[in-house]
């Protein structure tokens, strides 16, 4: 990409509609209709990771491919956004330097809120590739350690499913962000909402929490891309665990390998756990 074109690809806009697919997982949850509007709800809340496949799509259109090869992007979800809202993604004026060009994005619903803010970014080459070699794919044990409050300490291992994701996979997951960019399946490239929500699984599914995990923020690097018919793991640890106003977080470091290569990597904070109210 020509440096001197770059300052003329921001800011920009996008628009766009958010839909949640007919997943059976959704049934009783939150991202119930039903269950949403019981809990005092408007309507089925929609997974922050769907919020962050919409973000990705402006990096997606200012960058073309080589973001899918080494760009990255922030995610903090600040507001409930509902199944069937409309969402405006502003992206401000590329800061920063050669080590990463970044734009700050908001995004606001169709009452002007702000529902999430983060960043896109893309480096002039290539990042250099963190040392993984103190990890090794571990197996999803069949019964996940606890990770309720005093049991999750910093240090502690991520497990994986270490599965392949099939083309079965891949288009289901297009369908499930309702992701309209053609780029995808024309090149056959897995989008980054679909192995963020890989890697996110893998982290999820390594401890037995005693309330449903939130995402509440999200970095990404990539490395390289991720295709179909290729085997994904996901490896790494706790970060950190910590209490804010009632609130348990964690904190995690996942990297992604798509057979076996380092293609991604995800910091990742979710609320785990919350106070019980005294009597």
């Amino acid at each position: 990409m020509d440096q001197d074109d770059m300052p003329l690809v921001f800011p920009r806009d996008l628009t766009g509609d958010i839909q949640l697919d007919n997943d059976p997982r959704y049934v009783g949850t939150i991202h119930d209709d039903a269950i949403a509007r019981a809990r005092g709800y408007k309507a089925a809340l929609i997974p922050g990771a769907f919020v962050y496949g919409h973000i990705s799509r402006v990096a997606l259109q200012a960058w073309g491919e080589a973001w899918t090869r080494r760009g990255a992007m922030g995610a903090r979800f600040r507001r409930p956004v509902y199944n069937g809202g409309r969402l405006l993604i502003r992206a401000g004026m590329l800061e920063g330097d050669a080590a990463m060009r970044r734009a700050q994005v908001s995004v606001t619903n169709e009452g002007g809120e702000e529902v999430a803010s983060g960043w896109v970014g893309l480096p002039d080459a290539a990042p250099v590739v963190p040392d993984i070699s103190a990890f090794a794919p571990i197996p999803r044990p069949e019964v996940p350690s606890k990770g309720d409050v005093g049991s999750l300490q910093p240090g502690m291992s991520l497990t994986t499913a270490n599965r392949v994701l099939t083309q079965g996979d891949f288009e289901a997951s297009l369908r499930a962000f309702g992701e309209g960019e053609p780029f995808y399946k024309r090149e056959g490239i897995v989008h980054s909402g679909c192995a963020m929500r890989l890697a996110m699984g893998d982290a999820h599914n390594s401890f037995r929490f005693p309330s449903p995990v939130v995402l509440t923020e999200i970095e990404t690097e990539h490395f390289a891309q991720v295709r179909p018919g290729q085997r994904l793991a996901t490896v790494g640890q706790v970060a950190q665990v910590y209490q804010r106003k009632g609130k348990h977080y964690l904190g995690t470091e996942e990297f992604l390998l798509a057979d076996g290569l380092l293609v991604a990597r995800f910091r990742r904070t979710q609320i785990y756990a919350y106070d019980t109210p005294g009597p």
